[in-house]
């Protein structure tokens, strides 16, 4: 039986890829695509924010069933705003400590549901060793000590210094936790000019060293975090140089095992990404400022909490770059209609949508007003052999009925799936709002990226990415990202308990 190797490049996108094989460059994953499966999109979660997505790949279900919503979301249980550390700017606000235990403690082991087993958790009961290098979903169940570098430390005042995670038994979180190698500490890039190790040569040292020093697990997840910044920074269409130096990072692997071709006689290899971006508008116009829209609201900001009995607040802003949450901290049912009439005036926001009733959904177009409510169950079939039923203007999320009764979905694909695992995903009334293409964001705590590349939105532009698969058949006709969890186990022959 194969090992299996997943690859995973922060905000790959599919267009851009395609032209960089075409023009036959990036050459491991070159010889990837032509001796495996090359799918051009596969489809994302919503929001296509990276701890959504990495949490649906490693679960193999949405967010309605893995619970973790977004980068930042309105946490009822303990009435506070959760924030991975989207800016600086929030993570002075908030405290580095809090931020530091959110990303690294609480996202692993509380925001994601411990009901639902991850792939790490699955194959090792299943008998079968796993790893995780630098990937942001991690829960497995052998204990590790985490070291958190001095300059972190220092800036929590050594209140976060060690702590005990649970990760597969084999885990490399940059500097915070790192196999047993000799000479580890100058070989690999670290310090806070390289993100503690969270970087792709990082990454890619890591992985190689465990196949040279034959630690390789049964299954090892590499992920390069690198080209998400880049293409902020520069847009998503010019991000070729960055997808070429993960790359590289994929051939110093594969040069380990003596030939490329040994190296897919004994695995399999995936290479896929957790999201996409798309091109954000340089002008002040493409920020959509919530703060100003919803000024009439009193709203919660992140360093507060909603208290019992005594609740002045009535609007959580919960801004995820392209899309955002408002939830609704009162039981005042005249909120919810003031709010989307707000938001349903300004043509920039793409969908407004919100649960109206058990199994009753409602989603509005930005602009023209137009409605458009679903359920699940009924006449209609989408491709993935889902039923629905619904009532009003299709085109709000750009789908349409084929022949009699077959829903397909435009530019916005999954549309119904995704809205309602948004919606779903954990408990609180909320509003989600998707931006159009060009447009993001603006709120207290949101990152912004003029000119440059965003995402987190509906729109298949951030919501699809590319996928390789060689070492084995495959055949996924309409890919989704929860599909490579239960195609891992398949290979070990294992089923999900999901």
């Amino acid at each position: 039986m194969k090992k299996v190797i997943l690859f995973v490049v922060d905000s790959l996108h599919p267009s851009v890829l395609g032209r960089i094989l075409s023009e036959g460059n990036a050459p491991a994953f070159r010889f990837l695509a032509k001796r495996g499966t090359y799918i051009d999109r596969v489809t994302s979660s919503f929001p296509t924010m990276t701890p959504v997505a990495t949490s649906s790949m490693i679960t193999g279900t949405w967010p309605d069933r893995h619970g973790v919503p977004g980068f930042i979301w309105y946490n009822e249980e303990i009435r506070k705003i959760v924030d991975y550390g989207a800016t600086w700017q929030s993570i002075l606000k908030i405290g580095l400590e809090k931020v530091l235990r959110n990303l690294l403690l609480k996202l692993n082991q509380n925001h994601l549901n411990p009901e639902t087993p991850t792939l790490y958790e699955e194959l090792e009961a299943g008998g079968y060793s796993a790893g995780n290098i630098n990937f942001f979903m991690y829960r497995g169940t052998n204990p590790s000590l985490a070291k958190v570098p001095f300059p972190l430390a220092l800036g929590t005042r050594f209140r976060l210094h060690q702590e005990d995670v649970l990760g597969p038994s084999h885990l490399t979180l940059g500097q915070l936790v790192h196999p047993n190698f000799s000479g580890w500490t100058t070989a690999y890039p670290r310090g806070p000019f390289h993100r503690f190790g969270f970087n792709d040569i990082f990454s890619g040292r890591i992985a190689a060293q465990l196949v040279r020093e034959g630690q390789q697990p049964d299954f090892m997840v590499v992920y390069f975090p690198d080209n998400d910044k880049y293409s902020h920074q520069h847009g998503p269409l010019r991000s070729g140089f960055s997808i070429e130096r993960a790359d590289q990072q994929v051939v110093s692997v594969l040069d380990e095992f003596g030939s490329w071709e040994r190296a897919l006689e004994e695995n399999v290899i995936i290479v896929t990404g957790d999201h996409a971006q798309s091109t954000v508008g340089l002008g002040k116009e493409y920020l959509i400022d919530l703060d100003c829209a919803l000024k009439a609201f009193k709203r919660l900001k992140n360093t507060e909490e909603v208290y019992l009995g005594n609740n002045k607040h009535e609007i959580a802003i919960c801004p995820n770059e392209r899309m955002a949450f408002i939830y609704l901290l009162q039981e005042n049912d005249e909120i919810l209609p003031e709010v989307v009439g707000i938001l349903a005036k300004d043509p920039r926001n793409a969908q407004i949508a919100w649960k109206v009733s058990d199994n009753r959904y409602c989603v509005v177009q930005g602009g023209t007003e137009k409605q458009l409510f679903f359920s699940r169950t009924g006449p209609y079939q989408d491709v993935y052999g889902e039923t629905w039923s619904y009532e009003g203007a299709l085109t709000v999320v750009d789908a349409q009925v084929m022949g009699e009764q077959t829903i397909e979905f435009g530019k916005f694909p999954d549309a119904f799936n995704r809205l309602i695992s948004a919606l779903e995903a954990r408990s609180g009334r909320r509003i989600a709002v998707s931006a159009t293409l060009g447009y993001e964001y603006f709120a207290i705590g949101a990152p912004i990226h003029p000119g440059g590349g965003s995402h987190g939105s509906l729109e298949i532009e951030d919501s699809t990415v590319p996928m390789i698969v060689a070492g084995m058949p495959v055949r996924l006709d309409h890919a989704r990202i929860i599909d490579l969890c239960p195609m891992i186990l398949n290979n070990f022959g294992l089923r999900s308990r999901v």
